[in-house]
């Protein structure tokens, strides 16, 4: 059925006007409600944004709660025969090093064959042995050198085989330790029906010698099986890549505070810090103009908020405070970070910054204080949002309610028009019909 039309013909009313001017009085009501909502739908975004920068400040501050974050370290080294890599560990230094010797691994050939896919021995085998650990591969006569490599690769034995074609009508199994230094190095002893080895076990066949790192950390040899040694100095792992020569200068590795990513960890603390503090002030601020009921002008919640970061931020920690290490606060608690005081600071007292940040807490007040707001079970500001939807959704109820009534109102005043206009057209026919019978 289509809708009810009507132009008030018979009435000589316009009808339509009329139900449309009553049913837009009762959607007035709504049209407050929904107002209404829309300054708590913006307040409720306001909390967000204000849970976000919140978060973004605990995060700041916990990238500071601990001594190896607030000693971040770099390290220079004056030739590339020797990579140094530092942790927060290392303690600031000037290393002397050599490197004498690198770690090798040994490399072994077998005797040389003929081919390298049909088989060329008979019935044999070989003991191979790794830090007294002894594998046992054996092969018949079908097998070749590729089968046997596969075999040795399979045994598990801490070496790898391949086989080298060597000039085209020579073979050789070269067998090489999975692990540099010389207790990875294998040993070897044929087994089987003499004359079907390899001769793995012939001195001479070792093509490379296994081989320790040696290198002199401040005039100390320190020996390693491997070029990679990260258990010599604290904190400092040092990758050797070649031998000093005779004529060479030793290496030197100066490992310092790596005070420009010291700075940017502060200077994370302090923008998360003045962006709470900023988005605080925009919504507390008087500044003559009164404002709106989409703000939070005057709450109670952000005041609480805004007082606790300030006790934050001013409190002493131990016997020091942020401004001490060159953080200072202006009077609208905007903080900022004077970088030359900071490093004066770390200078006379290395400790300074972990007296503060991790000892006397301040890194985990801020962390605490955070997490009691933005904390989705329980936080202040969590449960503020959720109290801003729960009253939003109930206006919403209240106009989808008014909406509906206005709805019903538009229909019955339509059906009633329309049987007022049907009424007065019969009641017009029939007068005219009974003046004309009257003529």
């Amino acid at each position: 059925m289509g809708p009810i039309t009507f132009s008030g013909l018979a009435s000589g009313l316009d009808t339509s006007a009329m139900v449309d001017q009553l049913v837009a009085a009762e959607r007035s009501a709504a049209n407050a409600v929904a107002v209404r909502k829309a300054n708590l739908d913006t307040q409720n975004s306001i909390v967000g944004s204000l849970s976000s920068a919140l978060s973004a400040l605990g995060t700041a501050a916990r990238g500071l709660d601990l001594d190896t974050e607030v000693r971040p370290r770099a390290v220079s080294v004056t030739d590339t025969r020797i990579g140094v890599a530092v942790s927060s560990s290392a303690a600031p230094a000037v290393h002397d090093l050599r490197v004498k010797a690198l770690a090798a691994a040994k490399v072994t050939q077998s005797r040389s064959f003929a081919s390298a896919s049909t088989g060329i021995l008979g019935d044999g085998g070989v003991d191979i042995t790794v830090a007294g650990t002894t594998k046992s591969v054996t092969w018949s006569a079908a097998d070749s050198l590729d089968s046997i490599a596969t075999k040795i690769n399979a045994a598990g034995a801490g070496v790898t085989a391949s086989v080298l074609n060597v000039d085209g009508t020579n073979h050789r199994l070269v067998v090489t330790a999975k692990d540099t230094g010389s207790t990875a190095a294998p040993t070897f002893t044929d087994t089987g029906t003499a004359g079907n080895g390899l001769d793995l076990s012939i001195a001479g066949n070792v093509v490379v010698e296994a081989a320790n790192a040696v290198v002199a950390i401040n005039g100390i040899d320190v020996t390693r099986p491997t070029n990679v040694i990260s258990d010599a100095l604290a904190g400092v792992t040092l990758t050797l890549n070649s031998v000093h020569v005779v004529a060479d200068p030793n290496a030197k590795a100066m490992v310092t505070l790596d005070q420009k990513s010291l700075n940017e960890r502060v200077k994370k603390v302090v923008d998360a810090y003045n962006a709470v503090n900023s988005a605080l002030h925009v919504q507390l601020d008087y500044t003559g103009t009164r404002k709106g009921a989409n703000t939070l002008f005057g709450d109670s919640t952000l005041r609480g908020l805004q007082g606790a970061l300030g006790t934050l931020a001013s409190s002493a920690y131990g016997s020091s405070n942020l401004g001490a290490l060159g953080i200072s606060r202006d009077k609208t608690g905007a903080m900022t970070l004077d970088e030359t005081k900071l490093a004066a600071a770390i200078a006379a007292d290395p400790d300074a910054l972990s007296k503060v940040f991790v000892t006397a807490g301040f890194s985990t007040a801020v962390g605490t204080l955070t997490d009691n707001y933005t904390r989705g079970s329980d936080g202040i500001l969590s449960n503020k949002s959720k109290g801003l939807t729960d009253r939003g959704k109930a206006l919403q109820t209240q106009i989808d309610r008014i909406n509906t009534n206005a709805d019903a109102l538009k229909s019955r005043l339509e059906r009633q028009f329309s049987a007022l206009e049907r009424a007065m057209t019969l009641l017009q026919s029939q007068s005219s019909a009974l003046a004309s019978m009257l003529r």
